[in-house]
């Protein structure tokens, strides 16, 4: 929810209780209005939009006429864009004209750039294949240009690039992230949550702009996961094998700062470390969530130390431990949405509910009864919802009426 939407409604409230009358208030909108808010939220979608497009066309052009281009056309010719983009993003961003954003979309593009003539190399030279050592140096770059120029774009594609690349490495033979297949899958749900460590951290420290876009990453790392684990039981989890680091990096100490944040919250003693004490309104919610993690994580590895493959055909231990973790985090997310009064959160978490409960019926049911019990289900899930957002948001409109009394 913007400012000035925040200021709307809560105006709006002063009305109903007598503190303003409705003049006052079209008064005070008008003077806080922002007309260039709308404009500055598209201009970072237009310059990574336009960044895209630019990469995407230059790539159609040369596939179009790669044959009759001699090896060494191709690489001169990614260098020559590579150093082009840079200098032209440096000079919009940091030349006469200081503009920020485009500058920085200029960049951004100048580092996909960069991941095509890593990948040009690769196959002009027959280097052996494989997106986690291109992907890596793109990732570092991407994370060094975040914090050199504190980009909430940049820290957003490394986020994106991290998570993939994490898919990537995962996947080659001997590394220490290795994670087989379908294993991979639990790799993603330690990366996505070291996301919210990562969150947590920025919050606190020298970054906060950097929160938000590594708190949605992990969110939708996590969510992504967890929807597909919500199929365990078809994989052929038994064939596949995270190695033990990987399991200690991406599970095991993950899962140890979670436990520690439940019980530091549990115990109010955030200022015991230096960090800022958590509201009362949100302590609860906080709580829950972090234990909500805490049980995927323990999820999480015993999924990798026991896969349990066939076992999983006749009980559906883990399948139905992700559905019932797949559960929790939705209203972990919409009461978080309450809590914090982000609204997008509250139907993000409804769309995924929707979602999930259609997915179960097309895995687990064919005959009409099943279909109906499957529905009831569902629909007395979202009454519940509904029941709480509603009660959520009378407490709040309550809590704003009596505020400027006190």
């Amino acid at each position: 929810m913007t400012a000035s939407h925040e200021l709307e409604r809560q105006s709006e409230a002063w009305v109903e209780a007598g503190i303003i009358t409705a003049e006052q208030r079209d008064r005070i909108l008008a003077a806080e209005s922002r007309p260039g808010e709308a404009g500055s939220r598209l201009v970072p979608i237009f310059g990574l939009l336009g960044a895209a497009l630019v990469v995407l066309g230059i790539i159609l052009v040369v596939s179009q006429n790669w044959d009759e281009i001699s090896r060494q056309v191709k690489l001169a010719g990614g260098l020559v864009l590579l150093a082009a983009t840079y200098a032209v993003g440096y000079w919009v961003r940091f030349g006469p004209l200081r503009l920020a954003r485009t500058g920085e979309a200029l960049l951004l593009a100048g580092t996909g750039v960069l991941l095509a003539d890593l990948a040009l190399i690769s196959q002009q030279y027959n280097i052996d294949f494989n997106p986690s050592p291109l992907l890596l140096p793109v990732l570092l770059v991407a994370i060094a240009f975040s914090y050199l120029l504190r980009s909430r774009a940049y820290i957003t594609a490394s986020s994106a690039v991290g998570v993939i690349w994490l898919i990537a490495e995962s996947q080659q033979e001997g590394s220490v992230l290795e994670a087989r297949d379908s294993m991979a899958l639990l790799a993603v749900v330690g990366g996505g949550v070291w996301l919210l460590i990562a969150a947590e951290l920025h919050r606190r420290l020298r970054w906060p702009e950097f929160a938000a876009p590594l708190q949605v990453a992990g969110a939708l790392a996590l969510f992504a996961a967890v929807y597909v684990l919500g199929f365990y039981r078809h994989y052929d989890a038994g064939d596949d094998e995270m190695s033990v680091s990987a399991g200690i990096a991406l599970v095991v100490v993950p899962l140890v700062v979670i436990a520690g944040a439940v019980i530091v919250i549990a115990a109010r003693r955030e200022d015991a470390g230096g960090w800022r004490p958590i509201e009362a309104s949100l302590r609860l919610p906080v709580l829950v969530t972090a234990a909500t993690l805490g049980l995927l994580l323990l999820l999480t590895l015993a999924s990798a130390i026991e896969p349990r493959e066939s076992a999983e055909d006749e009980f559906i231990l883990y399948t139905a431990g992700f559905w019932v973790v797949a559960l929790l985090m939705t209203l972990d997310l919409g009461w978080l949405g309450l809590a914090l009064r982000r609204e997008w959160w509250i139907n993000a978490a409804l769309l995924y509910v929707g979602l999930f409960a259609l997915s179960r019926y097309f895995d687990l049911f064919s005959d009409y009864s099943r279909t109906g019990l499957l529905f009831a289900g569902a629909g007395v899930l979202l009454l519940g919802l509904a029941f709480a957002l509603e009660r959520g948001r009378r407490a709040l409109h309550r809590e704003l009426r009596e505020e400027p009394a006190r």
